[in-house]
């Protein structure tokens, strides 16, 4: 009886180190036994110390009570030697995972990227962002991080879901094409599909919520970290990813929002000063507009003011209306 439950815990155990499954204390376990048989120099060697096992092994399974039959010790010695082959088979033949590594591809202010992930999915990004990709893309997971904005062309694949994380959220997609922004400090995360559908979720202390189901075509999610609440609504989602085409567009937006998309697109410095009035919200589209052309077209628009030191532009928002 206490044969056949070793064997089975045994083998169990082997499967497990194969698969990678087993904790650091089963790793330890199972290595410490394959060390006794590293050291074989050949096979005369390799037989004196499986005869020495199977006799260790067989002391401690069958202990003497009275005469003990010789079969009783064959049997146990075509068992031990079996599972000493199995041993070896698993020591050498099971490889070690490679350690899985990380690539930051990132963008400056004023400069933006065209990536092919290794799947053939496409992704532009935006001035002033980053996304981490991991060794292992596409072979067990498709999963990356972004911060800041981006635009991606998932390729679809039924059985192996494409995750985007960013902060505490991930947007889960088949195949699809939609644009994420999510850069540090913005007040929103904004998730737009232009085609197909996306799931988006918020992960937090090891529990999952959805956010949104099912994202579809011209539909717009912004969801802010600061309070926790989203929103779903209608949008053009071509006009939110036309920066890939350098058209900036703005849906109710402050002067300070814009400010940031200026600086990123334009890499320059913009100071604010003086105080609102009131909101002094505009909704604008900028298309491939030189600098001075677009703050100019804002001046007109909001009435501020502003003026430009070299790199670095300041703009009095006291007026604006």
């Amino acid at each position: 009886m206490g044969t056949s439950s070793d064997k089975a815990e045994l083998l169990a155990l082997l499967k497990k180190y194969r698969a990678g499954e087993c904790t650091p204390g089963e790793i330890a376990q199972v290595e410490a036994w394959l060390d006794n048989f590293e050291e074989l120099p050949d096979s005369e060697a390799m037989t004196a110390a499986a005869n020495e096992v199977v006799v260790n092994v067989m002391h401690s399974l069958f202990p003497a009570k009275g005469r003990i039959r010789y079969i009783l010790y064959a049997a146990a010695a075509v068992v031990v030697l079996a599972l000493t082959g199995l041993l070896f088979l698993f020591r050498f033949n099971t490889k070690t995972p490679a350690a899985v590594t990380y690539a930051a591809i990132s963008t400056g202010k004023g400069e933006r990227k065209k990536l092919t992930l290794p799947d053939g999915s496409q992704l532009t990004l935006n001035a002033a962002s980053s996304v981490i990709i991991p060794s292992d893309f596409g072979q067990e997971r498709r999963e990356l991080t972004l911060s800041g904005q981006g635009t991606f062309d998932i390729r679809q694949n039924t059985k192996q879901p494409f995750i985007l994380h960013t902060g505490s959220l991930r947007t889960v997609v088949l195949g699809t094409v939609f644009d994420v922004k999510a850069y540090p400090g913005d007040a929103a995360l904004q998730v737009a599909v232009l085609s197909g559908k996306v799931r988006v979720e918020k992960q937090q202390q090891q529990q999952t919520e959805i956010l949104a189901p099912g994202i579809e075509k011209d539909q717009l999610l912004t969801y802010d970290a600061g309070t926790g609440k989203h929103e779903l609504k209608p949008c053009r989602a071509e006009d939110i990813a036309g920066w890939q085409q350098n058209k900036l567009f703005f849906d109710q937006a402050t002067i300070a929002e814009i400010a940031q998309v200026l600086e990123r697109q334009y890499n320059i410095h913009i100071m604010l000063t003086g105080t609102a009035k009131g909101q002094c919200r505009y909704t604008l589209q900028l298309k491939n507009e030189p600098l001075n052309k677009a703050l100019l077209l804002l001046e007109q628009l909001s009435g501020i003011s502003y003026q430009v030191n070299n790199n670095e532009i300041k703009i009095n928002i006291a007026s604006c209306e």
